[in-house]
C-alpha cells in the first residue's frame, strides 16, 4: 500500500503540473491529457481513503468486540460469524444456523455463506453488533460508514475542495482576458464532481 501511496503522490504532482502548463499554454490535446490525469488521481485517492477508513473501522471493531463476553447467549451468533470470518469456524451448518438468526441477513447469504465475500460478511457482522449492543457511539465507531463508500468526513473534504475550486474558477474566469472555455468547462466538471458525494448522501439518507 505504501508503494501505491507514493505513486498517487507522483500522479498528483504530475496532474498539478499539467494543470499549470495547460493554463499557460492552452491546447485541446493537453487539456484532454490533464483531465485524464485529474480523473485518475481523484479515483486513486478515493480508493486510498476507502482502504484506510476500512482498516480503521476494523481496528475499532476488534477492540470493541474483544470486550464482549462469549458466555453471553445473546451474542452466540455474533461470535460464530466472527469465527467464520477469521477462519476458526469451518462447520457451514453452524454458520447457516447463526445467519438464520440474523433477521436482516440476505437469504442468499443464509443459504450459501461460503459464496459471500469477506467484506460483505464483515459489514453484516458490524451491523449485527450494533443491533445487539445499541452502541451509543455508532457514528464515531463506524464513521457513518455503513455499507456506503462515502462517509461524512469524505463528504466534508470533497465538498470543501469542490466549493473552493468552483469559487476560484469563477474569479479567474472573470479576471483573465480571453479565458479558455474548454479548459474552464472541464475544471468546472472536475470540481463539480467533488460535490456528488454530498448530493448522494442527501438523496440517500435525508429524503
Amino acid at each position: 500500500m505504501f508503494i501505491v501511496f507514493i505513486i498517487e503522490i507522483i500522479l498528483t504532482f504530475i496532474a498539478f503540473v499539467l494543470l499549470v502548463v495547460d493554463i499557460i499554454f492552452t491546447s485541446v490535446p493537453l487539456t484532454i491529457v490533464m483531465i485524464s490525469f485529474q480523473a485518475i488521481v481523484f479515483i486513486g485517492w478515493m480508493f486510498t481513503f476507502y482502504y484506510f477508513v476500512n482498516k480503521k473501522r476494523r481496528e475499532i471493531f476488534s477492540v470493541k468486540i474483544s470486550c464482549l463476553s462469549r458466555g453471553n447467549d445473546k451474542l452466540v451468533n455474533l461470535f460464530v460469524l466472527l469465527d467464520y470470518i477469521e477462519g476458526r469456524e469451518t462447520n457451514l451448518e453452524v454458520v447457516k444456523t447463526s445467519l438464520a438468526g440474523i433477521y436482516f441477513c440476505p437469504s442468499s447469504m443464509k443459504r450459501h455463506p461460503e459464496k459471500a465475500k469477506k467484506k460483505e460478511l464483515y459489514n453484516l457482522l458490524i451491523e449485527y453488533y450494533l443491533t445487539l449492543t445499541k452502541d451509543k457511539y455508532k457514528d464515531s465507531f463506524i464513521w457513518d460508514y455503513n455499507i456506503n463508500f462515502f462517509t461524512w468526513r469524505c463528504i466534508g473534504v470533497t465538498s470543501l475542495i469542490g466549493t473552493i475550486g468552483i469559487f476560484i474558477l469563477m474569479i479567474c474566469y472573470n479576471s483573465i482576458p480571453s479565458p479558455n472555455d474548454v479548459l474552464y468547462t472541464a475544471l468546472y466538471f472536475i470540481f463539480g464532481a467533488l460535490l456528488i458525494p454530498l448530493l448522494a448522501k442527501f438523496f440517500g439518507h435525508i429524503i
